[in-house]
């Protein structure tokens, strides 16, 4: 269980001012506080629920591993834009977590989320620069870039307005969050040495699967006919479409063209 409830009544004020002050009023408290949701039945509120309960463990687990991410970054002696990029990333993945939470409670859940978020972590056996080098490239490389594209897609044929406003929200930062991730990579590669470089290639590979998976858990079978979430649903072949585009358009070809990838099927 993921327990968000506030403990204090100050420091909630402060989280909440937090978020609200870069946040626009279609998505403030009082946007959510206003959901109607006698709209719709308790059946389609079960299901956005429960979608949304588990979008909230995955922007939890974002926020761990980027918050470790950017102590990486400041102990590897990073620049201070560098550092303040990343800053941005905690900033985001925390309000990320605070408009699931919104939402889920809008829809008639409670800040008790169930289930437990899946940390990544870096392998505290490498070398600082290996651990920074890989977490780039796997989370914001792979796993951001390739999450953007399927929030983009969703964004589409999200009809409830609300969801929407924060599907968009989530899909703006993790693009930027990506484009970062392009960014560091061939300024930090140069740091590492040839075995440490051949060991992130072979690294690349296994979090390419890792996301791969992660985005088609739960996601079997034919849904075509099925109803689709008003609260932001792609359908199984939508999302298979979605993700090949993705995968080689904004990552495997970047890859390539910084000569870490030598071929497709390589990353296959």
């Amino acid at each position: 269980m993921l327990n968000l409830a506030a403990v204090d009544r100050g420091l909630a004020s402060v989280q909440r001012r937090f978020f609200d002050e870069a946040l626009p009023p279609t998505l403030s408290a009082a946007a959510f506080s206003s959901f109607d949701a006698t709209r719709y039945d308790p059946e389609t509120l079960a299901w956005g629920r429960e979608s949304w309960q588990l979008r909230t463990l995955d922007e939890y687990r974002s926020q761990v591993g980027f918050t470790e991410l950017l102590m990486e970054l400041t102990e590897l002696g990073c620049a201070f834009d560098t550092v303040t990029a990343a800053v941005r990333v905690v900033r985001d993945e925390a309000r990320h977590v605070e408009l699931c939470r919104r939402l889920v409670v809008a829809l008639g859940g409670t800040d008790e989320i169930p289930g437990d978020p899946k940390y990544v972590r870096s392998d505290p056996r490498e070398p600082l620069e290996v651990r920074v080098v890989q977490s780039i490239a796997g989370s914001l490389c792979i796993g951001e870039c390739l999450s953007t594209a399927i929030l983009a897609a969703t964004r589409k044929v999200t009809k409830d307005r609300l969801a929407k406003e924060v599907v968009t929200a989530l899909t703006r930062d993790e693009s930027f969050h990506g484009q970062l991730g392009w960014t560091l990579l061939p300024q930090l590669w140069p740091m590492l040495d040839v075995k440490q470089q051949r060991r992130v290639r072979a690294r690349i590979g296994e979090d390419l699967k890792s996301a791969k998976e992660a985005i088609f858990e739960g996601c079997d079978g034919d849904d075509a006919k099925d109803a689709r979430n008003p609260f932001g649903h792609l359908k199984n072949a939508e999302r298979h479409g979605v993700f090949e585009q993705a995968l080689e358009r904004d990552v495997l070809r970047r890859f390539r063209d910084l000569g870490l990838l030598s071929s497709r099927r390589a990353a296959r």
